[in-house]
């Protein structure tokens, strides 16, 4: 297993944080016995599929289910369209974003880009917390050297992508979302087409990322662009103290 401290969540969200990944091979035993001694007040632990009997044991010390993660993969040498796809890549650009461009994005998660992640449905947390959590999060990749990107339609900024280099040809878009404007405008197949073909202009040759069964659009987005489903790993959470109330009293 490998334990985390997450300090950075304390910044994002208002809260000490541990994240344990669980592998194949740990037991219930020892893994009563290291969670133990973590007490955090956000303690997140991810299980391999499969894992019943780890999935029970969670359970059992008060540990809740929820969400899915899946990794899915895809080779950038083959990025042949169906028609109506090719209508909708080429309607769609995409550039580097500015400071601006910035400001924009941090006023779309605020009002709620995203809704199906495992923070953001956690009524432990407000969406404000949510928000400053992804904020933080592109933040900081982008301090590491990641690109952000938007997404244009006839002029108009409409969503987002990021680009992390991971060597080896690999780069992990690690979040990617329309803007309210056009969420339902019929071109969200952009945010995961439109990385695709950065990756192969730069010379990469492959895209890795994640996505959460609790969002079923982005999983039969991905299917539809002929992704790799490889792992799933199970996503539990437990609150050990109210992350609102210590927030607000700060």
């Amino acid at each position: 297993m490998k334990i985390i401290d997450a300090i950075w969540e304390k910044r994002n969200l208002g809260v000490t944080c541990v994240e344990v990944a669980l592998d194949a091979t740990d037991t219930v035993r020892e893994v009563k016995y290291a969670l133990a001694f973590l007490e955090p007040q956000y303690l997140v632990v991810k299980v391999p599929a499969g894992r019943t009997d780890l999935m029970f044991c969670l359970s059992e010390i008060g540990c809740s289910f929820i969400e899915a993660a899946i990794h899915v993969t895809r080779k950038v040498d083959d990025l042949e369209l169906s028609g109506i796809q090719k209508r909708l890549a080429d309607s769609v650009s995409y550039a580097p974003m500015q400071e601006s461009d910035l400001r924009v994005l941090w006023d779309e998660i605020r009002n709620g880009m995203y809704e199906t992640d495992r923070v953001s449905l956690d009524s432990h947390f407000t969406k404000e917390q949510a928000s400053n959590r992804y904020i933080g999060w592109i933040q900081d990749e982008i301090a590491r050297g990641t690109d952000v990107y938007k997404l244009v339609y006839k002029d108009q900024s409409i969503g987002h992508f990021t680009m992390k280099d991971l060597g080896n040809g690999v780069y992990y878009p690690f979040l990617a979302g329309m803007y309210r404007s056009h969420r339902t405008s019929g071109l969200g197949f952009n945010i995961t087409y439109k990385p695709l073909c950065e990756i192969a202009a730069r010379g990469g040759t492959s895209l890795s990322t994640y996505i959460s069964t609790n969002n079923d659009s982005a999983v039969r987005l991905h299917a539809s662009l002929g992704f790799r489903f490889e792992e799933i790993t199970y996503v539990y959470t437990r609150h050990n103290r109210a992350p609102n109330e210590e927030t607000v009293a700060a």
